[in-house]
């Protein structure tokens, strides 16, 4: 062999590592053969790698060496003994082993959900080739508790021009929605504004068309796949003229059109340049079309849109998106959006303190809260709370195993004991009660993938899933975690046993078998006081969340919901919508509004007296007409209705809450009073006060704000039409046959307003629905341990059971005395748990709008709980022992 070319150093130090040294030398003779007979065959690599797969093909149990000396098991005889005596406890104790493989898995379950919601958030944006590189920019003013995902329009053209690292920029530009035409064909759409950068900065592919140019002339559009199939089904859409009627629908309308546009503008024809699948993109960014942006500047000049293209002040208009050059950080990047702060910034005192902040690509799914988003997503906080949740669960179960496996070792001293004198050491008892924990943790894995099948439907079936769109599917990644995870959990649950099972000693536990555990069932006891205190802060928590969605739910507003119908307009004039509607058997009045009150809708105004040089005071707004008032049953304590819609539209109508912020005594000296908006120069003239009502959703505000009703059509987004007649069903029919007869391009849509107000709050009843769940599974993990620990101490009691029945004593004594040390357990429990639930769950409460009262009512109910569940669980076990014969007990001992 060539001396120079020697074989590879690591491959072969492993060979005489694990090699037995009575097989050494020969092997290795004909391994240093074969490499020598490659050289002169092959290239100098090839034998190389010939080598390495040689000593890795006789890494096998009959060639290696034992760890502990030549005449001892191998390593693999040794685990194998260990899971095989592993399996047999498991088997031989079928309860302890059934109440903690079912804790582990139920607990484990939940963990596995929460993997995969993280999983199918952290795989959004991964298809982008620059992700690393692209980061949004966030606006935030001071007084905001969290920064909007939106930005300034000229923003990003100023990242391109005036900052050399910065590779490309890009701008969308939503309220880019409404009617789009083709032939008889009529589809609603939603999108936005995109300039020619959006494919430099996104790696979005075309189906059809050319991405490099798809943007680049006025009057085109890229369009959704499944719009391309609703509107041109087999034709090709590329370079068809479609007409276009905007509303100015957002991205974020919801089906019940909660969130509407304004009234319709027709945009004229528009050029399909591209079609994008958008189910192939697993993106934050949602959308049915894009607009090529240099369409801007025409609607610009047809007074068709307002132009805000050099507006700085508008800090929530657009979504700006840059990406840097390579080896640019991000700290790089803020600065220069500080010295754009100053810049633009430092004068207009309106927006003073404004700040621009970058927010990386990947860290926006999940990510933390931005108001104003593209599109809904759970924030990055409402998972650490889920993981808190579950690692609460997880420690319990956690502790169960840690419970029931050294009270059972008391059963199992006389093993440990023969194994030491038969020569086994601490580490192989270690090594054998930790095989133990993770076998029951991998048959808890397959139980806890069973559940994990029966709690994805329930989870995906909840109301707000609908808007976060969970694919709760795994991949070899995901369950690679739950092998891993499972492996950690049942780590993490043997070895606080393992350490303290395997430090016995020989001579004491074969002499008395139960001292060794005796005196660590003080630490036994804290374990389950643990349990019982998360049990009662999760149970007074749910009743706490329960109590209050049903306040939402029985909410008083101050004004009238029942039969009264709300109907989008999508697009429809109100007038005529409004003349043929109100003609329809049964329905008594009709009414038009620019939002539905109480459902979280809304914008603010800041007016002030006429000619006055005071701060604004903010203002709600809210346009309706005159049927409006007479609707919802509102009160005018002083002065007249809104004038009808043919009058003028400077009359105001405001509440008694605008009364006294403005700085009045009574309603009767506002009557009449000018003000002026800080949006436009138009005069308002009070023309009535009404009642205070809660125009507000109850979990945005506790307090009435001020609000002012005009008597603006242009801004009508709904019919509100009240229904009179005992057939509501019949009258709902009549009003959509009358519907399509004016528009039958859309479908007729509608809401009861007791519907509407309930759903507003639906997302509690998730909440609800998520913590009670939570609740009862930490409630059923601590009571199968102590059903665990109950049944283990009866048995251990039987013969003095008995004997204590012979000498006279009752059922119910026995039964005291069985219970007496956990009734301890749980009154401990309790004292802890109901001081430490009143103050964290009053910490978040303080913090709800119109919240209910917390005390003695839900921390009695929760306790009352906690005591049944754990009476039944004691009670039903010794009971049992109690009852049995004595003849029985002690002829058994």
């Amino acid at each position: 062999m060539n001396k120079n070319i020697l074989p590879p150093k690591l491959p072969l130090r492993f060979f005489r590592w694990y090699c037995h040294p009575d097989y050494r030398e020969d092997i290795e003779g004909d391994l240093l053969e074969r490499f020598e007979r490659r050289m002169n065959e092959k290239a100098v690599n090839a034998a190389k790698w010939g080598f390495f797969t040689d000593v890795m093909r006789l890494f096998r149990p009959g060639i290696i060496r034992s760890l502990e000396g030549n005449y001892r098991l191998n390593q693999y005889a040794m685990f194998k003994n260990y899971f095989k005596v592993g399996f047999r406890n498991i088997l031989k104790y079928k309860l302890f082993s059934f109440i903690n493989v079912f804790g582990l898995a139920v607990a484990m379950s939940i963990c596995m959900l929460i993997m995969l919601m993280l999983a199918d958030q952290k795989s959004y944006d991964q298809f982008h080739k620059k992700k690393d590189r692209t980061y949004r920019i966030l606006s935030k003013m001071p007084r905001s508790m969290t920064p909007n995902a939106s930005s300034p329009f000229p923003l990003a053209a100023s990242m391109r021009e005036n900052y050399a690292f910065v590779e490309d920029a890009t701008h969308l530009v939503p309220r880019v929605g409404g009617d789009v035409m083709y032939g008889q064909k009529n589809q609603v759409i939603r999108g936005y504004f995109a300039d020619s950068s959006f494919f430099n900065v996104f790696s979005f592919d075309l189906e059809k068309g050319n991405k490099n140019t798809a943007l680049d002339m006025p009057n085109s559009m890229i369009i959704s796949r499944e719009i391309a199939d609703l509107l041109f089904a087999d034709e090709n859409p590329i370079g068809k003229r479609v007409e276009f009627i905007d509303r100015a629908l957002h991205i974020m309308d919801f089906d019940d059109g909660s969130i509407t546009g304004s009234n319709p503008v027709d945009w004229g024809s528009f050029t399909i340049t591209g079609v994008l699948d958008g189910q192939k993109h697993k993106s934050h960014l949602k959308f049915d079309v894009l607009v090529s942006g240099t369409s801007l500047q025409a609607l610009y000049n047809q007074g068709k849109l307002r132009d805000l293209s050099n507006y700085w002040e508008w800090y929530s208009y657009c979504y700006t998106y840059v990406v840097l050059n390579r080896d640019i950080k991000e700290g790089d990047l803020a600065n220069a959006l500080d010295e754009l702060v100053i810049k633009h910034y430092a004068d207009l005192e309106n927006i003073r303190g404004l700040k621009l902040i970058p927010q990386a690509l990947n860290n926006i799914t999940p990510g933390k809260f931005a108001g104003n988003p593209p599109s809904l997503r759970l924030p990055i906080e409402a998972y650490y709370f889920l993981g808190f949740l579950a690692l609460v669960i997880i420690i319990s179960a956690c502790l169960n195993y840690t419970n029931l496996s050294i009270a059972r070792a008391l059963t199992r001293g006389k093993e440990i004991g023969i194994r030491k004198v038969n020569g086994a050491n601490r580490g192989n008892l270690i090594l054998q009660f930790l095989s133990e924990s993770v076998i029951t943790v991998f048959i808890a894995l397959i139980m806890a993938n069973l559940l994990l099948m029966l709690i994805k439907p329930a989870f995906t079936g909840l109301w707000a899933n609908q808007y976060l769109n969970f694919d709760l599917s795994g991949n070899i990644v995901v369950y690679f975690l739950f092998l891993a995870f499972a492996l950690f959990t049942g780590l993490a649950a043997g070895t606080y046993p393992a350490l303290h099972l395997s430090r016995f000693k020989p001579v004491s536990i074969l002499k008395n078998p139960g001292k060794e555990g005796s005196g660590k069932f003080s630490f036994l006891k804290l374990l389950s006081i643990f349990q019982f205190v998360v049990s009662l802060f999760f149970i007074t928590t749910s009743i706490l969340i329960a109590k209050q969605f049903k306040h939402f739910i029985e909410f008083e507003y101050g004004f009238e919901t029942e039969n009264i119908i709300n109907i989008p307009l999508q697009g429809n004039d109100y007038q005529r919508l409004s003349n043929v509607l109100s003609a329809v058997p049964g329905v008594s009045v009709v009414s038009g509004s620019e939002y539905i009150p109480a459902t979280a809708g809304g914008h603010g105004i800041g007016i002030r007296k006429l000619g006055s040089k005071e701060k604004h005071t903010h203002f709600q707004i809210l346009a309706a007409d005159s049927n409006f008032v007479h609707n919802l049953g509102l009160k005018i304590v002083a002065g007249n209705n809104l004038p009808p819609v043919d009058k003028s539209d400077r009359f105001i109508l405001v509440n008694e809450a605008a009364v006294k912020a403005l700085g009045y005594q009574s309603p009767t000296e506002i009557l009449g009073q000018s003000f002026e908006a800080n949006t436009h120069r138009d005069q308002l003239e009070v023309i009535g006060i009404m009642d205070d009502f809660r125009f507000r959703a109850p979990f945005e505000d506790d307090k009435i704000a001020p609000l002012m009703i005009r008597n603006q059509l242009k801004s009508f987004n709904y019919i509100n039409a009240k229904i009179a007649s005992s057939d509501i069903s019949g009258t709902v029919s009549k009003l959509e046959d009358k519907w399509q007869q004016i528009d039958m391009a859309h479908p007729f849509k509608y809401q009861f307003f007791d519907d509407q107000l309930a759903n507003a709050n639906r997302w509690i009843g998730d909440i609800v629905s998520i913590i009670g769940f939570i609740a009862f599974l930490a409630i059923t993990i601590a009571c199968l341990g102590m059903l665990g620990m109950t049944i283990y101490t009866t048995e251990r009691r039987t013969k003095e059971v008995g004997i204590r029945k012979v000498l006279g004593a009752r059922d119910l004594n026995i039964t005291f005395l069985l219970s007496r040390k956990f009734l301890g357990i749980i009154l401990t429990a309790i004292c802890i748990g109901i001081p430490l639930s009143f103050v964290v769950n009053g910490l978040w409460l303080q913090n709800f709008p119109n919240r209910v009262d917390f005390g003695f009512d839900v921390m009695s109910l929760g306790t009352l709980i906690l005591l049944i569940l754990s009476l039944i669980t004691i009670g039903s076990q010794t009971f049992i022992a109690s009852r049995r014969d004595p003849v029985q007990s002690l002829k058994h001992e």
